[in-house]
Parts: structure tokens; sequence; C-alpha cells
């Protein structure tokens, strides 16, 4: 074959009977031959005029899967890394691909434009209806009630924000305002000159926050990540008896494991450190639920073809695996970023200075009840407590939904 005008990809060659090689595909403007690794001869050669059918099948980005059958139907499967350039490349020298098949509208489309006439397009829509076989006055009473739904549940959050920002005779107005006349920050001006002269600075149970937050949230993805990896697509003994126990797990609330939870940091010594929250944040359910589940999704032969490729385990966990299945560990990050800002972290530090944001908060709200004057203040501190996961719900909400969508799925 000629080196001129030639396209080459490196990738795998499966033959019907299962077997796989590494090699390079070489397409010319004649036809095709693979090499396998080391070889010099090919292993695999036609010509485009023996080609019957060729598909193609896109993975992300610049690769592909790419199907040749010949027409004694001989078979081969390619997955090529430059493979949509490849299939492009034979498809326009295959002078001799069958005709495609066109539809009487195809053939009245060519006559009328023969013929120098005005074709008419059909007018597109502005909206779709998803249910043509619904009425209108069925969509019409749907989305009125979905209306409604989301008025009330945006009206809490809503409440909240105004709140924080009313001046204090408004908060102390009955019935009290929905939103205020006169909008002000002075609760969180407030808020922060209390915190200010606390023994313990406010920077400081913020940092703890953060810190505790990433570090378990972190390690939360890679524990769960890994495990489910191995759950998902390795056969061992009791793999399904230990998912079992995960699934049971999901049941009991923090309240239930509260107990066993300090005597186990106990016996290990890590009550009053950072590890006291850190730690079971890694062994949380729901992570390893999440993302077993997505990665059985995932086709098996794309992790086969990157071992075959020389990739370690890690290797395919880590630049393969995980990338596929970003819905589900943004999802978990969600999850697992919600429960420990939010926890106060009450029985198992007792040093001030290592304390969270949220167990700060909740004293200034306790005060409440000794210093009306406070009212303010509790309601910003409210406000800030509540708003941070809420944030990342609203960047994330699509990724939520998808892995909601498909953690049932299985390839």
């Amino acid at each position: 074959m000629s080196e001129n005008n030639t396209v080459r990809s490196s990738g795998t060659l499966q033959l019907i009977n299962g077997k796989k090689f590494r090699g390079e595909l070489v397409a010319g403007e004649q036809g095709a031959a693979f090499y396998a690794k080391g070889k010099k001869e090919p292993m695999a050669e036609w010509h485009y005029a023996r080609m019957n059918r060729m598909d193609n099948i896109r993975r992300g980005g610049t690769t592909s899967q790419i199907t040749v059958i010949l027409k004694d139907d001989t078979r081969y499967v390619f997955e090529l890394a430059q493979g949509l350039k490849l299939h492009s490349f034979m498809d326009k020298n295959w002078a001799d691909k069958p005709v495609v098949v066109k539809t009487r509208g195809d053939i009245l489309h060519e006559q009328a434009e023969r013929l120098g006439q005005k074709i008419e397009v059909p007018k597109k829509h502005l909206i779709t209806r998803r249910h043509p076989n619904r009425s209108i006055g069925g969509d019409i009473v749907i989305y009125l009630m979905l209306l409604i739904v989301a008025m009330a549940m945006f009206f809490p959050l809503f409440f909240m924000i105004g709140s924080a920002l009313k001046p204090l005779d408004e908060l102390l107005r009955i019935p009290p305002p929905i939103w205020p006349s006169h909008p002000t920050l002075d609760n969180f001006s407030d808020l922060f000159v209390t915190m200010g002269k606390s023994f313990v600075p406010f920077s400081r149970y913020l940092m703890n926050t953060i810190f505790v937050t990433v570090v378990g949230t972190f390690g939360h993805l890679v524990v769960a990540g890994m495990a489910a990896f191995v759950l998902a697509k390795y056969e061992f003994p009791g793999g399904r008896l230990f998912f079992g126990l995960v699934t049971t797990c999901l049941m009991f609330s923090g309240y239930v494991t509260g107990i066993p939870n300090y005597l186990i940091m106990s016996k290990l010594g890590m009550v009053d450190t950072y590890w006291s929250l850190i730690l079971p944040a890694f062994c949380a359910p729901i992570g390893l639920f999440l993302m077993k589940q997505f990665m059985e999704g995932l086709p098996t032969a794309l992790i086969e073809a990157a071992t075959i490729d020389g990739a370690s385990r890690f290797r395919v966990f880590w630049s393969i695996v995980m990338p596929n299945v970003k819905p589900a560990w943004l999802t978990m990050i969600i999850f697992s970023v919600q429960a420990l800002w939010n926890n106060p972290a009450t029985t198992l530090i007792y040093s001030e200075a290592k304390k969270p944001l949220v167990y700060a908060m909740n004293q200034i709200q306790g005060q409440t009840m000794t210093n009306i004057a406070r009212t303010g203040e509790t309601a910003a501190a409210t406000m800030i407590i509540t708003m941070v996961p809420i944030l990342i719900f609203i960047f994330s909400q699509s990724r939520i939904l998808e892995t909601m969508a498909s953690s049932g799925i299985k390839d």
C-alpha cells in the first residue's frame, strides 16, 4: 500500500471468535489493512470493492468503533483512536457503496428542484407538544398543578431570604411581611461583629468546616468510586452479599448510627479530632450505591480495550471509568457536601477551636430566646447555613436528574 494519501490510526481489532489484537489500521485510496503490533505483514486486508457495509459508533472525542463487513460475510470490529477521521476517509473512497434508499418525499423534492418549483417546508412550531394525544385542557391542568407545587416549594426559600434582609421592626411585626419594605444588610454586618467578639474567630469556624467538607468529600469520592468499580465490573466471592449490606445501610439514619459511631471513634482515639468527622464520611453508603448502579451501564468492551492497550487497573478506573460516570459522582459530591456542611459535630468534637461553622451559627440562634435583638442575626445565620448546599444543587441539578434516571439501567 502506498504511503501517499493514507490515514493511520492505532487501536484494536476484534475477530468473530472474540480474539483481540493491538496494532494499526492503515487506509488508502484503494483499500485498507490492519497490521498487528510488531508484524510487518497485514493481519487483515481488503479492497473497497469487497466491502458490503461499514458502521461507525462514536465513543467520545475522535475515538470510535468501526465495523467493516465484507461481501463474503467477513466481519472486522475496530476500536480506533482516530476512528472518525479514518471512517470518513474510507467512506469517501468507497466508490461502489450501496445506494441509499430514497423516500417518496425525497424524490418529489428532487423533481421540484429540477422544475424550479418552490418547495414548501412545513412550519416549525415554537412549542412542540411531547404528548400530542393529550388534550390542550389536560396540558393546562398539568402545568397549573406543577406551577402550584413549584411555588409551594419555593416559598420557604423566598421567605428565608426576605427575613435575612428585613430590619428588626419588620421581623417583629405580626403578621410578618413576606418581603421587606426596606431591605438592609445590617443583619449580616451585626452577625460578623458578634462572631468577631467570640473566643474563636469566625474565620476559624469557617476554615474548620471547609477543611472537613473538602477532605471528607474527596475521600468519599475515591473510596466509593474504587469500591463501586470492583463491585460493578468484577466477580468475586461475597460481592453480592457485600452490596446487599451496603443497600441495607441506606435504611439507617445518622441518629441511629450516632452511638456506634461514637464508640468506634473512641476506641480509635479519634474523638475531638477532625478525623471523627472525616473518616465516617468515607464510608457513607449512598455514594457507593449511586456509583455502582451507574458503572454497571458502562460497556465492558471499553474497559477490555484499555486493558489490552496496556493500561493498569487504576489507570482504567481514573482515566476511563471516572470521566464516563461524571453525573454519578457529581450527585455524590452534592450529598456529601450537604451532610458535612450541616454537621454540628457536638457529640464528637469538644474543643471550641475545632468546632464547625454550623455549631457557631446554632449558638447565635439559641441566644435569640434571651436576646430578642439578635433575631436578625439568626435570620442571616440561617441563610448562610442553607444557601451553600442549595447553590451547589442548583448548579448541578441536571446531573442529579440524569443519575436518578440512569441508576437502574444496565447495558
